[in-house]
């Protein structure tokens, strides 16, 4: 009986702390992915500009849905890329790590119309 009333405590306490993201500071930032250092984006209020080598390529509008949770959607090409304007991501923040957050990332396009899911991303803060 005390075993199980032990369990039970450890099991409410840790369903009791959780931890909450503080997602405020990638409302104006600009970051990269690690993988591929020379593609970084920035957001700034609510667009999302990526760049190639610090050539624009995108323009996104960007609306958040929540605090860690936010969807772009192509609305200017300038260079060669798979996205067609129209084409909406969906990012969830699961994680942050110092200056480091992992998201998922679910793409919707014509040739996705039930989103296509990019588990796990990462990106890092861009010093300038």
């Amino acid at each position: 009986m005390k075993k199980t009333a032990l369990i039970l405590l450890v099991l409410l306490g840790s369903v009791g702390y959780s931890q909450t993201l503080d997602c405020s500071k990638f409302k104006n930032v600009t970051a990269y992915n690690p993988e591929f250092p020379n593609r970084s984006f920035m957001i700034k209020d609510n667009v999302q500009e990526s760049y190639n080598n610090g050539v624009l390529q995108m323009v996104w509008d960007l609306k958040w849905l929540s605090e860690c949770e936010y969807e772009v959607v192509c609305i200017k090409k300038l260079g060669e890329t798979q996205i067609a304007l129209g084409d909406r991501i969906v990012v969830t923040i699961i994680s942050i790590d110092n200056e480091c957050y992992t998201c998922k990332r679910v793409f919707y396009s014509k040739d996705f119309p039930e989103g296509d899911v990019d588990p796990k991303s990462t990106f890092c803060f861009k010093k300038n």
